[in-house]
């Protein structure tokens, strides 16, 4: 069953360019993981310093290995002091999609 997420970061003001910068980084090696569908980092378009990342897996355990890649952790721990507020994690059960 696929797994569908988006993660929700914003970024302190001074840091939102290192946040980016990072979350650039953490794509190009998320993509490349098995069972990694979709990775695609989005800027809200009315607050320019939250980013959102819709994730798609192709089953839990695309997204367990997800969280305990070395690419992932080294984006929390480097990231952590750019954050405004700890990131949001929603991961969505399809109700109505086509």
């Amino acid at each position: 069953m696929t797994i569908e997420a988006i993660a929700t970061l914003v970024a302190r003001p001074e840091r939102e360019t290192d946040l980016e910068a990072a979350l650039h980084v953490l794509l190009t090696h998320s993509r490349q993981e098995p069972g990694v569908r979709r990775y695609d980092l989005y800027r809200d378009g009315e607050r320019p310093a939250t980013f959102h990342v819709l994730e798609v897996y192709a089953d839990d355990a695309a997204l367990e290995a997800h969280r305990g890649s070395a690419h992932f952790l080294r984006f929390l721990e480097q990231a952590g002091d750019w954050l405004a507020a700890a990131p949001m994690i929603a991961v969505l059960d399809p109700v109505a999609v086509t």
